[in-house]
């Protein structure tokens, strides 16, 4: 799956931000290192300048009879070592940890690197007496490591809170995106408002405009389809009821036995004709939205009243039983009417010859309708509930009738399921209507 705007601003802001953060480290380390060698080496220069009269002087006292002092007499750390040395590199004084030969064996002027220490040398002007101050190199790396710590303590702390910056800095830049989203997503077939596009960033407005665009020329050629579908099937019904009657006259005139039978054929055609007119009417009238509606009735009145009215145009019979209390589910009585009409017509058009119908009312809000007939293969029950496909050529029907219990079921935020065979039998198809209980 590829990684979405958010993931990427964090991985480029955060990775940035990190090589930022290690080149600052790095500036700051040079910088430090850099500036703490010129301290300690101007340290050294300054304290072998500072040392170096007063060494000659007390070695002048010792020339006049003084006691020359070569080695303190009090014992303490010390972070620099110095030596006093003659012209042949004898150590005349020297400080109390400092070794007991030369610290270097050079007596030329100039800093030097021996070992682990840092070493500058100097002299007096008539070069008798050389002085050599030493460091430790491993005093200095202590320091600098101690200050580079102290200097990026507060930015290594800084790192999570950059981090919780950039993070909802990102959230709040995708908030108005992910509405936007969630819009598109809200969007289906009875819902083609245009989106808003005020908290829209600049640039996705062109996109949120061709989006309303499209919204527009789809809505129009719906309501232009739906009302070519309704208009035709409507202006279909005078016509083709005005022949049927032509028809029926005429079957009862004509005296040719043969002339008769291909009458009621082109009566039969017309009645099929009528019946189409009525599915188109109501598959017009399911996908304009007229299940969106949210009223309160009793699924199980409205299922004993559609039997009772079935009963009368069938010769099969319907084993219903009522339940013993109410049933309240929410949506449009009509609409789930003509979806429960269009299920037990199905049952009745396919069913096995001399089997009943099976109507069962659950109390969680489900209508199931059974018939007894051979078992659909998978592969047509996939295309069952589209428009215009039947499960058999035998039986003449729309190919509409689920797709009309389709688009009611989806309006009611309910569902349909379909069944073959039937549930614990070998044979039958079932239809499930679910809806949605009043306060579930």
């Amino acid at each position: 799956m590829k990684p979405g705007i958010g993931k990427r601003l964090y991985f480029s802001l955060g990775s940035t931000l990190a090589v930022l953060w290690l080149t600052v480290v790095a500036s700051v380390a040079w910088v430090v290192e850099h500036e703490t060698s010129e301290v300690f080496d101007s340290a050294l220069q300054e304290t072998a300048q500072r040392l170096l009269p007063l060494a000659v002087h007390d070695i002048a006292l010792a020339d006049q009879g003084a006691p020359l002092q070569t080695q303190d007499l009090i014992a303490h750390d010390e972070y620099l070592v110095y030596q006093v040395l003659n012209q042949s590199g004898e150590v005349l004084l020297r400080s109390h940890q400092a070794p007991v030969p030369p610290l270097l064996a050079s007596l030329a002027h100039g800093f030097y690197n021996e070992g682990e220490q840092r070493i500058y040398v100097d002299a007096t002007r008539d070069r008798k007496f050389i002085i050599q101050v030493a460091e430790s190199l491993g005093h200095r790396q202590d320091t600098f490591y101690s200050i580079l710590t102290y200097l990026l303590l507060p930015l290594l702390g800084l790192l999570p809170l950059a981090g919780l910056a950039i993070y909802w800095s990102v959230r709040s830049a995708q908030r108005p995106i992910r509405k936007f989203d969630l819009d598109i997503a809200s969007r289906n077939v009875n819902d083609l408002r245009p989106l808003s596009l005020d908290d829209l960033p600049v640039e996705l407005c062109g996109v949120g405009k061709s989006v309303n665009l499209l919204l527009e020329r789809l809505r129009l050629a719906l309501e232009a389809e739906r009302s070519f579908t309704a208009n035709s099937a409507h202006e279909l019904r005078t016509p083709v009821a005005t022949a049927m009657a032509q028809l029926q006259v005429l079957q009862h005139e004509l005296p040719d036995p043969l002339a008769r039978e291909r009458v009621m054929k082109a009566s039969e055609m017309l009645d099929r004709l009528q019946r189409m007119g009525v599915k188109l009417l109501q598959l017009a009238r399911a996908e304009s939205g007229v299940a969106l509606c949210n009223e309160r009735f009793d699924l199980g009145m409205l299922v004993g009243m559609l039997c009772r009215d079935f009963a009368l145009t069938t010769k099969r019979e319907l084993l219903y039983q009522p339940p013993g209390h109410p049933v309240w589910v929410l949506g449009d009585i009509d609409a789930v009417g003509i979806a429960l009409q269009n299920l037990l017509e199905n049952a009745d058009r396919y069913g096995a010859a001399g089997t009943p119908i099976e109507i069962r009312l659950e109390p969680e809000g489900r209508v199931v309708v059974s018939n007894d007939c051979e078992p659909i293969p998978p592969e047509k029950m996939q295309k069952l509930r589209q428009r215009f496909f039947r499960g058999t050529q035998e039986k003449q029907g729309s190919g509409l009738g689920l797709s009309i219990v389709e688009a009611i079921a989806r309006q009611s935020e309910g569902s349909l399921q379909l069944q073959s065979p039937c549930h614990g039998r070998a044979r039958g198809v079932s239809a499930s209507l679910l809806l949605r209980l009043d306060g579930a």
